[in-house]
């Protein structure tokens, strides 16, 4: 057994044991009036996305070709992105052969109008490096899947399986570079949120 499978073996047998969720009494939740769009909307905006409306894939993909025309490397999960795809995923060996990825188009199945997050799933994602690669990540969810908070999303994430999953808000940015905002520095430069 190598240095690598002794350090794994010991990580497994040092799991902690798995807690509960809190539960949370939602009842206190009930007296808030919420327009969950202009809510999500909002929060996004303040994390530093931008928030589009669409009435078809083929309008998101038309709106992004218009929104970013100079790109080279574009990647769709959409259907209907005809003539959008520049690579076959299928053909990547490495994913650092992605480092040169323009613009990614995603869909999210949930939303959170409590801090404007989306949530990605493996199921979502074809290579788990992609949303945090790419330099512009847009991202469609309809307005059915927004929920109010985190508590709500996590009940609906309690009913489907993922190997993997994250919660998504606003592009890359960190200021604790000499207290400047730095935008991209661990991800993408912009994320479209495209409402249907």
């Amino acid at each position: 057994m190598g240095s690598r499978d002794q350090i794994l073996a010991r990580i497994k047998s040092n799991k902690p044991e798995l807690i509960d969720l809190p539960q949370i009494d939602t009842s206190v939740f009930k007296d808030e009036d919420l327009d969950l769009i202009k809510e999500f909307i909002k929060k996004v905006e303040v994390v530093g996305g931008n928030v589009v409306e669409a009435t078809s894939n083929a309008d998101v993909i038309q709106q992004i070709k218009a929104n970013f025309p100079d790109t080279k490397n574009n990647f769709s999960q959409l259907k209907d992105a005809d003539g959008f795809n520049t690579l076959n995923l299928e053909t990547i060996q490495n994913p650092h052969e992605l480092k040169d990825l323009d613009v990614l188009v995603l869909e999210s199945k949930i939303g959170v109008a409590e801090n404007g997050s989306v949530w990605l799933a493996d199921d979502d994602i074809p290579v788990r490096v992609l949303p945090f690669i790419t330099k512009h990540l847009a991202v469609v969810i309809t307005k059915q899947a927004i929920v109010a908070y985190m508590h709500e999303a996590y009940k609906k994430l309690s009913e489907t399986k993922a190997d993997y999953g994250v919660f998504l808000a606003g592009p890359s940015k960190t200021a604790d570079i000499e207290q400047s905002l730095v935008i991209g520095a661990h991800g993408a430069l912009s994320l479209t949120i495209f409402l249907k």
